[in-house]
């Protein structure tokens, strides 16, 4: 705009009246900011003293220098190397909150600035790469159905996927993914339409990233016996808004095939191409379904997918391949929407059934499927080996590159990032898309934060610019993925959650905005906001369940199971985690199912039922060892090392605390590392050891502050109230009971306000406060009792009859006593038991 206007001001309003459409948001000023900072910085200009674009405040922008008008040369051949890059979809991935277990945030709308790359430094480490030659790109937009009849809609897609595979054939073009352009329509939004304007054709050259777009009608012709079908076509080229050709073609209905064939041959020649040969054709032939009725549902049932109903893509796709057994593509889209639903045991079976139909398709499609294949396997090594044959055919290919950056980055991280750099050297758009710098970000995360969010700001800013709220979203995501650091703070990671939800919400995709949702849950579940967390995922299941993920609707009931259970109303927690199960079970998540039964022996400890919860510990355990599940079955030793601390089986307790963490450490989970220790603390005090475990809770304590985790935060004070009061150290337990209980105040876990409260009236009465202790132990009891909690009861019952010995009625006292001993023993409680009976035999006062 600046050089066609050259010497005249372009007002920032025309700015934004030519690059963003009423209905699009986008945050204005810091998005133009960001890019006159970019014009600025290629031309080497200075904006104190421009040469080239001159700041006119409060109006607009001049650009200085003399310019001269060059007649485009439109449709080189192919080995010019003309045309830009297309934009490429690449799958993303969802995690989400599997409480206890972290995973993966998904994306959102705030804007942050960042530095464009070093042109100089870049194309110096590019010298050594041999150019890559760029094939020119079209996009298939779709056709307006004339008639307007309703039954015919599906030969739009029918007709833009068979055009697709006609013209990839030779692989002389590149063809725009049909994903990428229902994104673009989506975001632009843009009809079928048999004409577009020269506004709208520079639009779809920066996204998609087409040169050329193909647009057009069909309408049926009456016609006695077999309907036939007219189809017309019109080709635009984005760069000069012109029409460059019109052609249209003549068939029956059933030879939808022929119809496209010959649409195909007239667009190759006006492009310039050559007709494809005889062996070429064939495979391309094959890279289609057999016949009509499968091409409908296929190419229906990918539509719904890129409109995110992977329910409806789903049925579509099995009525595709029932129409067509044989065809491999429907088997691998289907496999692509079984993984969008959570049923990872059914998208490896398509994925494989895929495979092992793909050997008569062209290279480049069956290369696609082998590492749709293993990466499903997780077999990260061979996903590498076809991603990369495919990416060395088409180093032109921005999906091929992603993909393989993405399998690349679990294994050799630095593989990864030698790959972003050759995307990043293809022309623009494409050596600037926000994907690269998304797929780079995840390559650093877990070796260099700073980097990592570095690279999904630059994604943030690159995709408001564009308009997109998808791939901005995704970039969010990774911002919330990565949790608060030095770099970012807690306000900062929630701000990317609710940027995430919203840009989610803004594209029209349910799905994830749900997932998003439910993990932004889990941070408030991490921070003790219960309450918040609730909210979030009861909003969130019946998204879940309307767009049929199961694994989302069984992670979110799941996380409301623990939700009660740290509240302590037992009997609403296993109605939830209960629920859970079958979800679980329908998607064959032995994961989740895992943590389900370490969450009920959990439950069932509370209650008192001891051999019960040992068994579902050990169910847990079994399941968690079959899919060599590190985290889960650290989680099922820390569980188990509560019940064998329970018992009084302090050797066993402290072996599966240590196994605990052992994993955890190696695994690199820090805070649940951190938890193990604390209880190992907890046992070490228990056995005697206080002067050992006061400086671990310490420890625990100091971590658990500074990352924000305040129930855990409450749970290692009150190991170190415990440790302290062991030791005679009652001003430093005073201390640290003080900073406690406004924590505690605040904390929405009845579980850790217990425990603290238990700790507080043993202090009060070492202390000589004997009716605030028994105000706390007369609290704690009917709170136990309310909820069942057995183990918080007797430790209760404990302090009751020390403090009747405190105030001289010593008979009442061993009463107490005895009774506990006998109630303790009989559930199991071997070690309240002990207590029990050393205070009785002794006088002495357990801690």
């Amino acid at each position: 705009m600046l050089v066609e206007h050259h010497g005249d001001i372009v007002s920032r309003d025309e700015v934004r009246q030519h690059l963003w459409a009423e209905n699009t948001f986008v945050e204005f000023d810091n998005s133009l900011g960001v890019a006159i900072r970019k014009v600025r910085e290629s031309l080497s200009d200075d904006a104190d003293a421009p040469r080239y674009v001159e700041t006119i405040p409060r109006r607009g922008y001049r650009f200085l220098a003399p310019v001269t008008r060059i007649e485009p040369v439109l449709f080189q051949p192919a080995n010019a190397g003309s045309g830009s890059v297309r934009m490429l979809a690449s799958r993303w991935r969802k995690g989400f909150w599997l409480v206890p277990v972290l995973a993966v945030l998904l994306a959102g709308g705030v804007i942050y600035g960042f530095r464009a790359p070093n042109r100089a430094a870049s194309h110096k480490s590019a010298a050594a790469e041999p150019p890559v030659q760029v094939r020119r790109s079209v996009a298939i937009l779709g056709f307006r159905n004339l008639p307007g009849r309703a039954e015919d809609n599906w030969l739009s897609p029918a007709f833009s996927e068979m055009l697709n595979t006609e013209l990839a054939g030779g692989g002389e073009l590149r063809m725009v993914s049909g994903e990428d352009v229902a994104r673009a329509k989506s975001e632009l939004p843009l009809a079928d339409e048999d004409s577009l304007a020269p506004s709208t054709l520079q639009r779809l050259r920066l996204d998609p990233g087409a040169d050329v777009v193909v647009v057009g009608s069909y309408t049926s012709l009456p016609e006695k016996g077999d309907r036939r079908i007219r189809l017309d076509l019109r080709v635009q080229d984005t760069a000069s808004g012109e029409t460059i050709a019109e052609t249209s073609v003549t068939g029956k209905e059933s030879d939808l095939f022929q119809i496209v064939a010959e649409a195909s041959l007239q667009l190759r020649q006006t492009l310039g191409l050559s007709a494809i040969v005889a062996g070429s054709a064939a495979a391309t032939r094959a890279a289609l379904p057999s016949n009509p009725q499968a091409i409908r549902f296929y190419t229906e049932g990918r539509a719904h997918a890129w409109a995110f109903d992977f329910v409806g893509a789903k049925e579509l796709l099995l009525k595709a391949i029932e129409a067509d057994p044989a065809y491999p593509l429907s088997h691998s889209a289907l496999s692509e929407s079984w993984l969008h639903l959570g049923y990872e045991a059914k998208a490896k079976a398509e994925a494989e059934r895929a495979l092992e139909l793909s050997l008569h398709l062209p290279e480049e499609e069956r290369l696609m499927i082998e590492g749709q294949y293993r990466d499903a396997l997780s077999d990260t090594s061979k996903a590498v080996e076809a991603y990369q044959k495919l990416f060395n055919l088409f180093p032109d290919n921005l999906l091929y590159g992603l993909r393989l950056a993405n399998v690349q980055r679990l294994a050799r991280p630095a593989d990864a990032l030698k790959t972003l750099d050759k995307l990043r050297h293809l022309p623009p758009p494409t050596g600037d898309d926000p994907r690269i710098d998304l797929v780079e970000a995840s390559a650093w995360i877990g070796r260099d934060l700073a980097k990592a969010h570095t690279a999904a700001e630059r994604a943030v800013t690159k995709g408001t610019i564009q308009g997109s709220h998808l791939l901005v979203g995704r970039a969010y995501g990774v911002l919330c993925q990565m949790g608060a650091s030095a770099e970012f703070s807690t306000a900062d990671e929630i701000a990317a959650c609710e940027n995430a939800r919203q840009s989610y919400a803004a594209a029209g995709d349910r799905n994830n905005e749900a997932r998003t949702l439910n993990d932004f849950a889990g941070i408030y579940y991490q921070q003790g906001d219960l309450a918040r967390a609730e909210a979030m995922w009861r909003d969130a299941i019946p998204v879940f369940r309307q767009v049929g993920d199961l694994q989302g609707l069984a992670a979110s009931t799941n996380n409301l199971g623990d939700v009660f259970l740290l509240r302590g109303d037992l009997d609403q927690a296993r109605q939830y985690l209960q629920q859970a199960i079958p979800n679980y079970q329908a998607i064959d998540d032995k994961q989740g199912v895992a943590l389900i039964l370490n969450d009920l022996g959990d439950l069932l400890r509370r209650k008192g039922e001891l051999q019960a919860a040992l068994t579902s510990y050990r169910q847990a355990k079994v399941m968690s060892e079959e899919i060599d599940d590190s985290s889960a079955i650290a989680y099922v030793l820390t569980g188990m090392g509560d019940l064998f601390s329970d018992e009084g089986d302090f050797a066993a307790a402290r072996k599966s605390y240590e196994e605990s963490l052992s994993l955890r450490t190696k695994t690199g989970a820090k805070q649940a590392a951190a938890e193990s220790q604390l209880a190992l603390a907890q046992l070490s005090v228990e056995e005697g050891h206080a002067s050992d475990a006061e400086p671990a809770a310490r420890a625990c304590l100091q971590q658990f502050h500074q990352e924000g985790q305040a129930d855990d935060e409450l749970a290692a004070g009150t190991v170190l109230l415990d440790a302290l009061l062991a030791q005679g150290k009652r001003d430093i337990a005073q201390k640290q009971a003080a900073a406690s209980e406004p924590l505690a105040e605040k904390s929405q876990n009845q579980l850790v306000r217990l425990q603290l409260a238990l700790a507080l009236a043993r202090l009060k009465l070492a202390s000589g406060d004997v009716e605030s202790s028994r105000k706390l132990l007369q609290r704690v009891s009917q709170s136990a009792r309310e909820r069942s909690l057995l183990g918080i009861e007797f430790e209760s019952m404990l302090g009751f009859a020390q403090l009747a010995r405190r105030t001289g009625s010593t008979a009442s006292a061993q009463e107490q006593l005895v009774a506990l001993e006998k109630a303790a023993r009989a559930k199991g409680f071997g070690r309240i038991a002990a207590q029990a009976k050393s205070a009785r035999e002794n006088g002495k006062q357990p801690i």
